[in-house]
Formats: structure tokens, C-alpha cells, sequence
């Protein structure tokens, strides 16, 4: 039994007497599940962001470049005007469309993606392609599913 434990070999140090592996460690990270939550909250946003559905129709529209409400509206079917003006609202607000108002009457307004936008293009893109590619598979389990769902409440009563 003792020859299925290995030893742990003591760490070199280096001149200061700090292990090799404490030297690697950034300060900044955190080091508790409280910690972690606080420091992935902004990620969460962000991803809740561009992960919405409006939000990849949004920016999907605006690459082919800046366009008005209307215009944006017109190329994505189902959209209210509620959601499609929060939509754009929180985009702006975290840098990903800049909106212009040109004094006119009535008032033009453009929408356009920022260069964070146009960074954001590609991933979407990446996403998009793999949804494409694997909406045949995600049918297939979502019938399993049910198939699955079916026979136990079959068999519960």
C-alpha cells in the first residue's frame, strides 16, 4: 500500500526563499468562490449581452454598415420596437454601436458598429456557423427528450 503513495518532493525555492509556484501566482486573481463570483459578474454581463438574441440580429444587421431604426427593423422579423430601442440602448451603453442624431425634421438617426462592434463580428460569426452546423443534432436530442419525457410519465401512471 505504501508504494501506491509517491512522495511529494519539496519544491525548489528561489533566492528569496518564496516556492517556484508562489512566484507564479498574480495577487490580482482571486482566490475565493466569493472572490470569483465578484470577478466573473462583469463577464457574466457581458456575455448575457452579446449572447442575446436581438443583440447577434443587431449586429449582424449593422455590419453591412450604419443604418437607421427603421431600416434596422425592417431586416429583423419579430422585433418590437420596445425591444429593439433596448437593444440598441444597452449596445451603445457598452461601446458596441455608436448613435449619431443628425438635426433634421424629424431628426435622422444612425446606427453604426463601433470598433468593438466590428470586433464582436467574428465570434458571432464562429457561433452562427456552429449553430448551423449542428441544428440537425440539437433537433435529434430535443426529440430524445421527449421521447424520454413521454415514456416516463407513461410509465408513472
Amino acid at each position: 500500500m505504501d508504494d501506491l503513495v509517491t512522495p511529494t518532493e519539496p519544491q525548489p525555492a528561489h533566492a528569496s526563499g518564496t516556492p517556484s509556484w508562489a512566484s507564479k501566482h498574480d495577487p490580482n486573481e482571486p482566490e475565493t468562490f466569493a472572490e470569483c463570483s465578484r470577478a466573473m459578474l462583469p463577464v457574466h454581463e457581458v456575455l448575457a449581452q452579446i449572447s442575446g438574441k436581438w443583440t447577434i440580429l443587431v449586429v449582424q444587421v449593422l455590419s453591412a454598415g450604419p443604418r437607421r431604426f427603421s431600416e434596422i427593423k425592417r431586416h429583423i422579423d419579430g422585433v418590437s420596437q420596445k425591444m429593439l430601442t433596448a437593444t440598441l440602448r444597452d449596445l451603445e451603453k457598452d461601446g458596441f454601436v455608436s448613435r449619431k442624431v443628425t438635426p433634421s425634421i424629424p431628426p435622422r438617426v444612425d446606427y453604426a458598429l463601433t470598433e468593438m462592434g466590428q470586433e464582436l463580428q467574428e465570434p458571432l460569426r464562429v457561433i452562427g456557423n456552429w449553430a448551423h452546423a449542428n441544428r440537425h443534432r440539437v433537433e435529434e436530442a430535443r426529440e430524445r427528450f421527449a421521447e424520454r419525457e413521454e415514456e416516463a410519465k407513461r410509465l408513472a401512471w
